[in-house]
């Protein structure tokens, strides 16, 4: 049902926006007139919540747009994070710990 609603939607703007091309390539005043009050009020928009894109539902299309957003978001910030960590690493020095030797300590004995 919401896919022949489209489709008559579809088609019924698109007989309006050819008579308001032709009349206004004719440049006769009163049609062009009524041209353009047949292209403000005769438009037809349906509500989103009728809307279909490619038999998906306007608000569908408009989720999955905003979770690969979010996705590419949540990537672009862990590859920041990531290489500012590295950086950070990268400017610690390294210290190479010597290993302390035990000094013998010499005992005498004296007595």
């Amino acid at each position: 049902m919401y896919k022949l609603l489209n489709y008559v939607n579809r088609k019924w703007n698109q007989t309006v926006f050819l008579f308001h091309d032709i009349a206004t390539r004719t440049k006769i005043g009163w049609l062009v007139k009524l041209s353009i009050w047949a292209h403000d009020r005769m438009f037809w928009e349906l509500p989103e919540r009728l809307q279909l894109i490619g038999g998906v539902f306007v608000s569908e299309h408009r989720l999955q747009r905003e979770l690969e957003l979010a996705n590419h978001q949540a990537q672009y910030w862990m590859g920041y994070a990531f290489d500012l960590q590295s950086q950070l690493f990268d400017m610690i020095p390294d210290i190479e710990e010597e290993p302390k030797e035990a000094e013998l300590l010499t005992v005498g004995i004296d007595s």
